[in-house]
């Protein structure tokens, strides 16, 4: 969906082009797994070794995966309503523990619990996801607080509002998942635009994560994440793309420059998430936060050796003086020359190793006008 539904909020964007055009697509043979062996040639030649996803049909995005090599975090999605994946919550939860029991001792799959948001996913189903969760032993990825309207509405009560929780509780999505018990060390809460000061406390002391996505927010305008005082309250931040979708890229590199310049930019502070912070963010952090720690983000004897060599011989990027900073601020996923993931290696000079990107051409021209008849289609509605 790069590119399909620019210019757009987040509302306006998802219902008239995303969900539509899901609707039309997911349930058709290959368009999954298509999707992500592409998503999978950008990122690993970018440099991403692991990938956490939140998306329909699970299973296939972990087959993809093992075939090629890279290392993902599947979602075990949840939802109120139907969709071609699931006929409701109860297929939902039906599917994750299949999904489960087939992929979840692969050396390259972990798993999460993955309600989509608090607008789409009610407190009963919030609950089941909490026993889940507790039941693997998963995080719990959710969209938490990525709009001012998802924490006004839902406060306010504002009957109509799609951006407002499904819960009759009248206050902030946080407060109603902390009441649920779902605010831990379990939960990763993609975006966090909007997290205030006490709830960024809270977070901090049940060790809960945040997945920064600088570029996103600013595509759909949903403002400026309080990244620094998440970082100096010790929340663990990590940074993500959010998705082609609504990026449009799969860049980290670019994420990463992007999340450490609004950091200082957004608290009016030169010092705010130095370069070092930058990277531990990308890296470890983005690991903890999937209960991968000991395993990945970073290289240590008993690692898994997950890592990216990025070339400093280039006139746009010399001199050299500080290797940390250059990472950040200077590099970008071009320069990144050989991946490998556990040991193996996935691009080497340039060029992936187990992935055919001719065939993943082909199969973008394919989809694409499969996505924009569905879109089309659904502007006539």
């Amino acid at each position: 969906f790069r590119g399909v539904a620019d210019d757009k909020p987040l509302m306006e964007w998802l219902m008239t082009a995303v969900w539509p055009a899901e609707g039309k697509t997911v349930g058709m043979d290959g368009f999954v797994a298509d999707g992500a062996r592409h998503a999978f040639a950008e990122m690993l030649r970018g440099g991403t070794t692991c990938a956490n996803d939140m998306y329909f049909s699970e299973g296939e995005v972990a087959r993809v995966a093992t075939e090629v090599g890279m290392r993902v975090a599947i979602g075990h999605i949840v939802l109120d309503f139907p969709s071609a994946y699931a006929g409701g919550a109860d297929e939902y939860f039906a599917k994750a523990r299949e999904v489960h029991a087939k992929w979840a001792s692969h050396d390259l799959v972990s798993v999460t619990v993955a309600p989509h948001a608090p607008y789409t996913v009610c407190d009963a189903n919030l609950e089941r996801v909490k026993a889940l969760a507790e039941e693997l032993d998963a995080p719990i990825h959710i969209h938490l607080h990525e709009t001012a309207a998802e924490c006004s509405d839902s406060e306010g009560a504002v009957e109509g509002s799609m951006a407002r929780h499904r819960s009759e509780e009248k206050t902030r999505p946080f407060a109603n998942l902390d009441r649920l018990g779902l605010v831990s060390s379990r939960l990763v809460a993609a975006h966090g635009v909007h997290l205030n000061e006490a709830e960024i406390a809270r977070l901090a002391e049940v060790g809960g994560s945040v997945v920064h996505c600088p570029a996103s927010n600013l595509k759909l305008a949903s403002g400026f994440a309080p990244v620094a005082a998440m970082v100096k309250a010790g929340v663990n931040v990590a940074i993500g793309t959010d998705g082609a979708a609504s990026n449009n890229s799969l860049d980290m590199l670019s994420e990463l420059r992007l999340a450490a310049l609004l950091a200082k930019g957004a608290a009016s502070d030169a010092r705010a998430v130095p370069a070092g912070t930058a990277i531990r963010m990308a890296t470890l952090n983005g690991a903890r936060a999937l209960g991968l720690q000991k395993s990945i983000g970073s290289l240590e004897a008993g690692k898994w050796a997950d890592m990216a060599a990025l070339s400093l011989a280039s006139p746009e990027v010399s001199p050299v003086f500080d290797v940390l900073s250059h990472i950040v601020y200077v590099l970008g996923r071009e320069n990144v020359t050989d991946v490998w993931v556990a040991g193996k290696r996935l691009l080497r000079a340039r060029k992936l190793t187990t992935i055919d990107l001719d065939a993943v051409a082909v199969a973008a021209d394919k989809w694409r006008a499969v996505v924009v008849d569905a879109v089309a289609e659904a502007a006539k509605k």
